[in-house]
């Protein structure tokens, strides 16, 4: 059950929704051309089920209220009570027109996830593991002098990770580094943010500075060949080195030396070892060689605070000078030594994270086994519709675990015997795409709603209505009838009701057929001359031609008005049979019904018998046993009669008779003009309101070019239709051709 009242919400200036019981059909349809009220009633709509307030496009000032009923839900707004806010629903559900930014809604992601148990036992690991995390977040932030936000990122970025690596993917990393990591004695005087912030990287790149070490390194290695210590195979930190481990093992304790390879040189002790090696160093570091190119490093690095830590670092710890060779070396000894100095051996940590892991990887593959509810949306849109695109999830085990959206990909495809395809996201395929390939990509998006609705309701979770606002327009028809299958699915779904809006007649007869929506459920609305807006049956679902018309004059009886008007709206779908089955002669005669002609028949003088005779031949020879009469006299005073007609409906042989009228009575208009002009007014081959408009225009007032111009521009249309489409007839109000009718009466 829905019904509703609206007063001026966004153009609905007073507006009633017709009673629809949903009980005993779900699916009702309302046509309604474009401009009268279909996107202003499903902004209402979409304002309720998002809780916004409702207002007027135009007129800010006015109150905008509703009131609207489904079933036992009511839900009432007047913007003249600024008390109470709306509230949002859940159980209203608008498919909006197209709109270029589209992206999945915050509830369909959150109800279409792994079961409760499996997403518990996640949520529970997951914070047992960034329990953990935390733990050596805290550690590090002391360790480097980084803020805790850049960590994470430092390191994927230092070790060489990938951009989507986490923390697991980091631990491996430093379990598979942390055997070869170098005991850097300089790394306990000095933090990861003194020597890789910014400033000291942009000393790093400089080319000077490069040049500065290489020279350094050069000259140390030359002066390393000839000591009596050290070589560049046994450098400082190895002397370093080997000096911790004799005193660990207690060589010199147990009276043994060592003699050195000058063969003269012997060692008798640990101090006796460390001062050698030290008198060494400073012999080499003294040499010109060494200490001019010192000097050169040291005065580079004094341009601010920054660097001078930097250069401080390097008069205390002059070893460190060989691993600025080699930065990225160096970032990666640094994580290392800090990653050695948790609080907690990295062992232990490894082995606990290596456990989450492992138990995180398992709940993973459980979810993406179940990702077979967003995998259908996906299968079911690849199937039905007939875009150059196959769509992809990438990320199920994520997005079903974590509350993420899910991450589409699209393969796009060209050509059919060399194909060509491409991996795109959703903004880069965008572009390339046609308005209507859009629109079949916004409804993918619009599907995962509709699908988190169908398990709802088919769960027992209420009654849903869901209101499809122009759903298919733009789309070509092989998408189009994949809409409406679609919506068939939809409309069969128990706690779904569904209201259609549309302003196409074919998109709207088709679903009318294929959905099989009740006669009672089929509506028209229609705007009059005062903005009020009416809603009513729509008579017209089948083929109006058929079971109206023929139907009503097949027998010949033409014996009243009501019988006369559909034997005159017949004219058309007849004169154009005539015209394709190359009846050129009864063509010719038809034309004389619909324009005011002398030749081969004289509108004016020609009778109602005589049209059936030229019809008949349709109709099986049927004898006419009606009524005869003046057809010109028969069509005016009918018109008449059809514009006093104050019934609220939409009546198509209402419609055609007028609009016959009007252009019979602006030509007799016209006529008489040219020839009280001195002109002669002959039958025009074609076109022959307008050709006649075009000789009387020059002597007609502005008022009077402006109503022709206005039958030039709504009968046409109006009149030159077939069994196939009248929608022009439809989505013209009959107030507007009962206002043209009654202007050119009064010419």
């Amino acid at each position: 059950m829905l019904n509703g009242h609206f007063e001026n919400c966004y153009g609905l200036k007073q507006f009633d929704l017709p009673n629809i019981n949903f009980s005993h059909c779900n699916k009702a349809m309302i046509y309604a051309p474009n401009g009268v009220m279909k996107s202003s009633l499903s902004k209402v709509f979409d304002d309720i089920s998002k809780g916004t307030a409702t207002s007027d496009r135009i007129f800010r000032n006015v109150v905008s209220s509703y009131s609207v009923t489904h079933y036992t839900s009511q839900y009432v707004f007047s913007s003249a009570n600024v008390a109470t806010a709306p509230t949002s629903t859940d159980r209203i559900y608008v498919v909006n027109t197209f709109t270029d930014s589209f992206e999945f809604t915050k509830e369909t992601v959150s109800t279409l996830l792994a079961d409760e148990t499996t997403r518990n036992e996640y949520n529970v690991l997951m914070a047992q593991f960034s329990g953990e995390i935390r733990q050596i977040e805290d550690k590090l932030r002391m360790l480097t002098g980084l803020t805790k936000p850049k960590i994470k990122g430092r390191i994927i970025a230092d070790l060489g990770l990938g951009s989507t690596s986490d923390w697991t993917d980091i631990f491996e990393k430093i379990h598979d580094l942390i055997g070869n990591r170098q005991v850097l004695d300089y790394l306990n005087d000095c933090i990861y943010s003194e020597l890789f912030n910014d400033k000291v990287l942009a000393v790093y790149s400089k080319r000077e500075f490069v040049n500065s070490i290489e020279e350094y390194i050069e000259n140390l290695n030359t002066l390393l060949e000839n000591n009596p210590i050290l070589s560049d195979g046994f450098t400082d930190r190895n002397a370093e080195t080997l000096g911790k481990e004799l005193a660990k093992h207690n060589l010199f304790n147990a009276q043994h030396t060592i003699c050195l390879k000058d063969g003269v040189t012997v060692i008798h002790s640990l101090d006796e070892w460390n001062a050698v090696v030290n008198e060494q160093l400073e012999r080499i570091y003294a040499t010109p060689e060494l200490s001019t190119v010192f000097q050169k490093l040291k005065k580079l690095l004094t341009a601010n605070e920054n660097v001078s830590r930097l250069r401080d670092i390097i008069i205390a710890h002059r070893e460190i000078i060989p691993a600025l060779r080699d930065i990225n070396a160096l970032k990666i000894q640094t994580w290392l030594d800090c990653f050695s100095k948790l609080d907690t051996p990295f062992a232990d940590y490894y082995d606990r994270i290596s456990q989450y892991t492992i138990q995180i990887r398992a709940l993973y593959e459980q979810a993406a086994a179940q990702s077979a509810r967003w995998q259908a949306v996906v299968n079911e849109f690849n199937r039905r519709f007939r875009v150059p695109f196959e769509v992809q999830i990438e990320n199920k085990a994520n997005f079903l675990l974590k509350d993420e959206a899910p991450n589409l990909s699209f393969k796009y495809t060209r050509g059919v015997t060399t194909q060509q395809s491409a991996m795109l996201k959703k903004d880069d395929l965008m572009v390339s795409l046609s308005t209507g390939e859009k629109r079949a990509l916004y409804l993918l998006y619009i599907l995962f709603d509709l699908e988190r609705i169908r398990q709802q309701a088919s769960a027992g979770g209420g009654q849903f209505l869901i209101i499809a606002d122009d759903i298919a327009d733009s789309f070509d028809y092989k998408n189009k009838y994949a809409i409406i299958e679609y919506l068939n699915d939809l409309g069969n779904t128990p706690g779904i009701d569904l209201l259609i809006l549309t302003h196409n007649f074919d998109f709207y007869r088709t679903v009318k057929l294929r959905l099989g929506v009740a006669r009672t459920h089929c509506y028209i609305a229609q705007r009059d001359e005062e903005g009020v807006i009416s809603v009513t049956e729509f008579k017209y679902q089948k083929d109006f031609f058929k079971n109206v018309v023929v139907a009503g004059i097949k027998d010949g009886n033409i014996a009243d008005d009501d019988k006369k008007k559909l034997l005159i709206s017949s004219i058309p779908f007849y004169r154009n049979l005539c015209e394709y089955s190359g009846k050129d002669d009864e063509f010719a005669k038809l034309t004389c019904f619909l324009h005011l002609k002398t030749t081969p028949l004289d509108t004016q003088s020609v009778s109602i018998d005589e049209l059936w005779n030229i019809i008949n031949p349709f109709l099986d020879g049927v004898a006419f046993s009606g009524v005869d009469e003046n057809y010109y006299s028969a069509i005016i005073r009918i018109a008449n009669s059809c514009v006093a007609d104050n019934t609220n409906e939409v009546l198509l042989d209402n419609k055609l008779v007028t609009a016959i009228a009007i252009r019979l009575l602006a030509e007799k208009f016209m006529q008489s003009i040219i020839t009280a002009n001195g002109q002669t007014c002959v039958d025009a081959s074609s076109n022959q309101t307008r050709e006649w408009y075009k000789q009387a225009e020059p002597f007609l007032t502005s008022e009077q070019k402006a109503i022709i111009e206005e039958v030039n521009l709504i009968t046409p249309e109006s009149i030159h239709l077939n069994s196939f489409m009248f929608e022009p007839l439809i989505d013209i109000s009959d107030w507007a051709l009962k206002e043209l009718f009654t202007k050119v009466t009064r010419l």
